[in-house]
């Protein structure tokens, strides 16, 4: 898989800076204790999740359409990524968890347990982290390592 030098200012290079955008926020939401957390800083935190998952999907998206794959969600795209060995099967399967938390958030809002959300997010900011260093590393090599 041919990608463009790290740098270049492409749709994955825009992604990422959503990616740590909304790290950012959430690392210091995530590191507060829930009931502390203010009814505006609880709806942020649903945004944010939806904001993170969306800049990673559309990340995988991107890849997967250079190989000339199409997904079927976002859940899916993480799970071909790991089917393809560009990301560890177990970060494709956590990152997939997210997208189907994002599809919650999105499509569900109403059903949402807060307190689980702020959990999930306290244990899987971490995967986007990862997530992040594996894209690195293939727009480095310029195709898969």
């Amino acid at each position: 898989m041919e990608m463009r030098p790290l740098g270049w200012d492409d749709p994955i290079e825009a992604r990422i800076r959503e990616l740590n955008d909304a790290l950012d926020v959430l690392r210091e939401l995530a590191a507060r204790d829930f009931k502390s957390l203010s009814t505006y800083e609880v709806l942020s935190m649903r945004y944010l999740v939806i904001q993170l998952v969306e800049a990673a999907a559309a990340i995988c998206l991107y890849i997967m359409g250079e190989l000339g794959e199409r997904p079927v969600g976002y859940p899916d795209c993480f799970a071909r990524m790991g089917a393809r060995g560009l990301l560890p099967q177990a970060l494709a399967d956590q990152l997939a968890r997210a997208a189907r938390l994002r599809n919650l958030l999105v499509h569900r809002y109403w059903e949402i347990d807060d307190e689980r959300v702020h959990r999930s997010v306290r244990e899987g900011l971490k995967d986007f982290e990862e997530f992040k260093a594996h894209v690195r590393e293939l727009l480095r090599h310029g195709r898969r390592p």
